[in-house]
């Protein structure tokens, strides 16, 4: 009786272990793709000192950025009034100016305009939901090539999610 076994179980193990270089620089790219950022550039240390002046149940302001958008987390201590929601509201609005977005991505060397900016509002201790959310982006439709007039909307319009 041949011994064919041996030779097919190493010939097995030697086709597996190409895989595994393979599948490791698949996994770093993908999470080289997705890095998050902290923010702290002098915009945002002033929108977070005006938001806290604003309104003392805000506890904590937090930006990032994962490529291509931003991200704006406010930790509050209670569930704010309509007005102290309208009132962040117009901090982000006057916040939003295209001088800030472009130092924001200059700050993390992202060479093209910001997206999106996400602002979400999170009132009470379950971390993981969000109360009151709102976006603003600079393109009107997903084509960021079309630098068109007509497809720029360079965050003026914010929407509620």
């Amino acid at each position: 009786m041949e011994e064919a076994y041996p030779n097919d179980e190493l010939e097995y193990r030697m086709n597996t272990y190409k895989w595994i270089p393979i599948i490791i620089c698949f996994l770093l790219l993908l999470a080289g793709c997705s890095t998050t950022h902290s923010i702290d550039t002098s915009s945002t240390r002033t929108l977070k000192k005006d938001l806290k002046d604003l309104s003392p149940s805000i506890k904590r302001v937090q930006f990032t950025f994962t490529r291509p958008n931003l991200f704006c987390r406010i930790d509050m201590r209670n569930e704010p009034s309509t007005e102290e929601l309208e009132s962040i509201l117009a901090e982000f609005k006057e916040f939003s100016t295209m001088d800030n977005m472009n130092e924001i991505a200059r700050s993390v060397k992202w060479g093209l305009e910001i997206s999106e900016i996400h602002v979400d509002i999170n009132t009470d201790k379950d971390k993981k939901s969000i109360e009151h959310a709102y976006y603003a982006r600079y393109f009107k439709t997903f084509d960021a090539s079309d630098h068109s007039e007509a497809n720029i909307e360079g965050y003026r319009i914010w929407y509620e999610i």
